[in-house]
């Protein structure tokens, strides 16, 4: 009886430790090799629009659901402006970490508009927050959205439906008004 006992409490030990293991680190393999693959062809702080292969791989999406881009970003040598321009569809901006984590995300709903722009900035750390220095300058509402990040890099990826596969060509055109840009810090 306790040997029954004993070897089912190190299988649920197993199985514990095994599920913990997939569902924590799992994802983050998975995102860091989605960036990492055709990565050193793809600009950085630059929109790339994704053609049906690369959607496929990334979104695992076909080309006549939806129409998707990308941003590779860097922000530790400053500031990430995007600007976006989307279509009148069901739509989502999310960014995520290189490990793959959720950083921000808004889509068609949240925003109540289809043109916007989004500053993402680094994160002040514990020593800046400690120091006090909060006279930084601040930008107007009218000028977009603000979200500071801890990471420094990672991906930011423009997602909209098709309702009909006849309005990729559209869409396409209106996401290619998008950029997603590099602003140096201000020294």
């Amino acid at each position: 009886m306790r040997s029954t006992l004993f070897w089912l409490a190190v299988a649920f030990l197993i199985g514990a430790v095994s599920h913990l293991s997939y569902v924590l680190i799992a994802p983050s393999f998975a995102m860091q090799r989605l960036i990492g693959t055709g990565q050193a062809d793809t600009p950085v702080n630059r929109l790339v629009l994704l053609d049906a292969p690369e959607q496929m791989r990334l979104l695992g999406e076909a080309e006549s659901e939806a129409v998707s881009a990308k941003c590779l970003f860097d922000i530790s040598k400053g500031e990430l402006l995007v600007t976006a321009e989307m279509p009148d569809t069901f739509w989502s901006l999310t960014l995520y970490s290189d490990k793959g984590a959720d950083l921000y995300t808004i889509n068609d709903r949240q925003a109540g508009i289809d043109r916007f722009k989004l500053t993402v900035k680094r994160a002040p750390g514990i020593i800046d927050l400690l120091r006090g220095d909060q006279s930084e300058t601040a930008r107007a509402l009218s000028d977009g959205w603000s979200v500071e990040i801890a990471e420094p890099t990672g991906i930011a990826v423009f997602w909209m439906a098709l309702d009909y596969p006849e309005q990729r060509k559209l869409f396409t055109d209106i996401l290619s008004r998008s950029s997603c840009t590099l602003t140096p810090e201000a020294s």
